[in-house]
């Protein structure tokens, strides 16, 4: 049963992450039509703004992102 719930998030999170690129490339082709690259903009400069910490913030989370990536492979 645990199997089952954590493959529903698995593909929750997948169908999320694909609206995300979704909405991105719309925005890309249709500038200002979702928003998606602002909100990206200002996520990245928030994470500028903190200097060393949030370099190793985002740092940390693209190697977090990266294991899980690979566990998905696996």
């Amino acid at each position: 049963m645990l199997q089952d719930v954590q493959g529903w998030l698995k593909s929750i999170t997948d169908f999320g992450v694909t609206l995300i690129v979704a909405a991105i490339v719309i925005d890309i082709i249709f500038p200002g039509f979702t928003g998606v690259t602002a909100n990206i903009g200002v996520i990245v400069t928030k994470f500028s703004e903190a200097g060393l910490a949030g370099f190793i913030a985002l740092l940390l989370f693209a190697i977090f992102w990266q294991n899980k990536s690979a566990g998905a492979k696996a």
